[in-house]
């Protein structure tokens, strides 16, 4: 690094994105070139070198250069917080046309496992993708079932598909090379050790797509597709889509597979109702009958569900009585999993700030009224258990839902609700001198907290609640004739557009409030051409001030890079406003991508520089620095002297 900072070369950074946009001859490539061949590991020639690979020696580069960029990916130090490493240059030189296929196998083959998943981007090209496939399928054990251990010693299929934005190819032969999932009873072993074994399986199963769901969000209707053909995963896969990141989900797939599994509340339904007739008297026989055309309208899967409910050995007891609660326990299962997002989109957060939905906000409202509507078919159903040894609270999760998504709530239904809540305020009483812990696992303290509070938000809602009004605050900040823009800087928005309303007309507190932005660039709604706009002389006030911004503004790095950034992210940045800024702040700011140098900062040295190749190392060698008086030197200055070969100027005056 100490290479790339020095007075004698120019920033490794601003090479990169100069020579992006340079031949393969030019005096910039040139330099960069010979500057990989010097500087030291490190960040900006690793910038550098993806340049000249992506941009003057795309289609021929030597065979040195493919070397030294693997080499760099190699030796990289891991950084902090980084899960994994991009491995970029490594994708870029292996893709490369120079590159031979013998070198590309054999670096594969060499590869870590860690490491073959990142080479499989989209974004490499066609050559290393059937490479990376090759040696996937080379890699991979067959006929593996899935196991406990497998997620602590997972396979390479599935290291490759923790991996984000996966070329497609890659991802189906990843999902090909999968363990199976739980095995069935082999009819010899012990039933309660195969039970056991299978839970175990089946949670490692259920933990295992997860993470592929999480990490494949470019990949969801592929996955869908693929799962379609391979039933054991369908069913997991379908319900991670819906309830663990439903934001990340397309909106036609989410309205897709919402739709899909609001199709097993009928056949719940229909189990309710053959199961109450049961229970009522009725024989299985009777109960068939009865429900004929219900049954002739089901589907085969959905009458060989509720058939095995009619059997003799499940007519009793336990068995019978969760038969005769399916279809409200389908609908309090899925509220509290695979619908919870969707029925309160509030509580999908990340870092405490709320998701991004790719779904507009009308859909997932629409998806919650579909709930809703079916839920009211579950409330007609629900019916209380006062003989219950263990009393339970459970109802009034999806009750909520219901009277928040449903437009319009029935009479019939507001009377069931009222009923619903007597019925878990009788479970409360009953468990709080019987039992310390709930039948979900919650201790009961929990639970009755958590029900209590919905109670008291279920019951307004059978009336209607009145909205709460805003309150205000304000506040001063003295006399504007001493005030300085660090003391702007400090103060809330409101406080700062309320100083400003009331001293309108003084364009030197408006100038303050500008520098205040170098010392505080971001607010939550008030802008810098907001302030800017209240000066007499918006466009020649910031030519005066960033022309005396040692003066003015003083500070250190932070403060003029901040100022730089600012003028740069402007609609416009004129030559003559350009020509002004700190030149190693002008040239270390950045564009569009954090590691890229501003473009109109580098086409306005390119321009000025033009093909010389003296202007250019001049430049180079210019006294502009990070820090001290070399930090204020202006950016036109030193162009001018670069390409005249006049004396350096001194840096501007200080305060």
């Amino acid at each position: 690094m100490a290479a790339a900072e020095s007075r004698t070369s120019l920033p490794l950074d601003f090479l990169r994105t100069v020579v992006a946009q340079a031949s393969d001859n030019s005096p910039p490539t040139r330099m960069a070139v010979e500057a990989i061949r010097t500087a030291s590991q490190g960040t900006d020639r690793d910038g550098l070198l993806m340049a000249l690979l992506t941009g003057p020696l795309a289609q021929s580069a030597p065979e040195w250069l493919l070397a030294t960029a693997v080499e760099s990916d190699l030796n990289r130090e891991p950084q902090p917080y980084m899960t994994t490493d991009g491995m970029e240059l490594t994708r870029v030189a292996l893709s490369h046309p120079a590159c031979p296929d013998a070198h590309r196998v054999r670096f594969l083959r060499e590869c870590a496992e860690a490491r073959l998943g990142v080479l499989g981007r989209r974004e490499g090209g066609a050559a290393l993708i059937r490479a990376v496939v090759a040696e996937l399928h080379r890699r991979s054990a067959t006929g593996l079932t899935i196991a406990p251990e497998l997620l602590t010693a997972p396979t390479l299929a599935q290291l490759v598909l923790g991996e984000h934005g996966l070329h497609e190819d890659v991802f189906l032969a990843a999902l090909d090379c999968l363990p199976f999932g739980p095995d069935k009873h082999d009819g010899e072993e012990d039933v309660e050790a195969w039970m056991e074994r299978h839970r175990a399986a089946s949670d490692a199963w259920e933990s295992m797509w997860s993470g592929i769901v999480r990490a494949q969000t470019g990949h969801h209707r592929r996955l869908l597709a693929w799962s379609a053909r391979h039933p054991a995963a369908d069913r997991v896969v379908r319900e991670h889509l819906l309830g663990s990141l439903p934001w990340h989900v397309e909106p036609a797939l989410l309205e897709e597979v919402a739709a899909h599994d609001l199709e097993y509340f009928g056949r719940a339904v229909l189990l309710t109702r053959i199961s109450r007739s049961c229970r009522d008297g009725l024989t299985p026989a009777q109960a068939r009958e009865r429900y004929a055309e219900e049954l002739a309208a089901a589907s085969q899967e959905e009458r060989d569900y509720v058939e095995r409910f009619l059997d003799e050995e499940m007519q009793s007891g336990y068995l019978q009585t969760m038969a005769c609660r399916s279809a409200v326990a389908w609908v309090e299962r899925a509220s509290r999993q695979t619908w919870r997002f969707l029925l309160n989109s509030s509580e999908a957060r990340r870092l405490g700030r709320p998701r991004e939905w790719l779904a507009s906000e009308e859909l997932v409202a629409a998806l919650g009224t579909r709930f809703a509507t079916i839920s009211l078919t579950a409330l007609s159903l629900w019916e209380p258990d006062p003989d219950s040894r263990y009393p339970v609270v459970r109802d009034l999760g999806w009750l909520h839902a219901l009277l928040v998504h449903l437009p319009e709530v029935p009479d019939e239904a507001r009377q069931k609700a009222r009923l619903v809540v007597q019925e878990t305020r009788r479970a409360l009483s009953a468990r709080s001198s019987a039992h310390g812990y709930s039948s979900s696992g919650q201790s009961a303290w929990e639970e009755n907290r958590r029900a209590n509070e919905l109670i008291t938000t279920i019951m307004p809602l059978i009336t209607d609640p009145v909205p709460a009004l805003p309150g205000r605050r304000t506040a001063s900040l003295g006399d504007p004739q001493g005030i300085g823009f660090k003391k702007l800087a400090d103060a809330d928005e409101n406080v700062l557009v309320a100083y400003l309303d009331r001293h309108t007309g003084n364009d030197t507190l408006v100038e303050e409030a500008l520098l205040s932005f170098a010392a505080r660039s971001y607010r939550k709604s008030l802008t810098f051409n907001d302030v800017l706009a209240r000066h007499s002389d918006p466009q020649q006030t910031l030519l005066d001030l960033t022309l005396h911004l040692r003066r003015r503004l003083g500070g250190g790095p932070d403060l003029r890079r901040s100022w730089t950034e600012i003028m740069l992210a402007r609609p416009e940045c004129p030559a003559e406003l350009l020509r002004l800024l700190p030149a190693w702040s002008a040239l270390k700011a950045r564009g569009p991508r954090y590691d890229t140098t501003h473009p109109a900062v580098a086409a306005y040295v390119t321009e000025a520089l033009g093909d010389s190749d003296a202007a250019w190392q001049r430049f180079a060698a210019s006294p502009m620095s990070h820090a001290g008086p070399g930090a204020w030197h202006r950016l036109g200055d030193l162009l001018d002297a670069a390409v005249n070969g006049t004396a350096w100027p001194t840096p501007p005056p200080g305060r």
